[in-house]
């Protein structure tokens, strides 16, 4: 059974805000962990939040790797609109400050689901997701979207869920809720967002091994070069009260 500190959702949708600074790190982790993060977590919607880094995971072979800086990603159930109107309130209205620290403009994204959440068994027995670790995986296709979704799902997740380490992986695309004023947006296309318990070494030779033995086969509909990004907890995962 699930811990309570691992929530479910009915429609999980996503937030990531990347940016960088000028201070030193301590004093950042801090102002995000001890002021932002508990500021946005009354957000219409909220479950959860966690901070991410670049992790030292080499890149896999032939992809473009992509690095925005800090990730702040924000786990919604439901639209993010609500989340949305209450942050730019916060923004508008001076009760959510920014430190002159902050570089601007920041790169954002919302996301919604367009596939269910894999699961796999070490999911079920998580405790918590202080220590996920992510893959993110961009990428554009040729032909329709039903075809891409089949073979995403029927074929190219069930093999990845075979990876060391797999807790959960799940397909998301861009929102249809505005941008915040004064972000960058930031569309790659469709992403997967595989996430596993530990360090992702096992996972990226998993992946790399059915690669290059031709057991993982992309098909032609698909567009080279994908963008990814390999991430690392730099916070524990904070449960809003909606998500406890």
């Amino acid at each position: 059974m699930v811990s309570a500190a691992v929530p479910a959702f009915g429609d999980r949708n996503l937030f990531f805000a990347w940016s960088t600074y000028t201070t030193d790190y301590g004093t950042y982790a801090k102002w995000y962990d001890e002021e932002h993060i508990p500021q946005v977590m009354d957000a219409p919607g909220m479950v959860g939040a966690q901070r991410f880094l670049i992790a030292d995971t080499k890149p896999l072979p032939g992809v473009r790797s992509l690095d925005f800086g800090h990730l702040a990603l924000y786990e919604m159930d439901g639209s993010a609109q609500g989340f949305r109107e209450e942050v730019k309130r916060k923004l508008i209205s001076g009760e959510m400050v920014l430190p002159d620290y902050m570089v601007q403009p920041f790169q954002a994204l919302f996301l919604k689901p367009v596939s269910e959440p894999f699961h796999s068994d070490l999911f079920a027995d998580a405790e918590n997701l202080d220590d996920r670790h992510l893959f993110f995986a961009w990428s554009r296709h040729t032909g329709d979207d039903a075809t891409f979704g089949k073979w995403y799902d029927e074929e190219h997740i069930p093999q990845i869920m075979s990876a060391p380490g797999m807790l959960r992986a799940q397909r998301f695309e861009v929102s249809d809720v505005k941008p915040l004023p004064g972000v960058k947006p930031v569309d790659e296309g469709h992403l997967a967002i595989y996430e596993t318990a530990g360090g992702l070494e096992g996972f990226r030779a998993e992946v790399k091994r059915q690669l290059i033995s031709g057991e993982m086969v992309l098909p032609d509909f698909m567009i080279p070069p994908f963008a990814t990004m390999f991430l690392k907890p730099a916070s524990p995962f904070f449960l809003s009260d909606r998500g406890a």
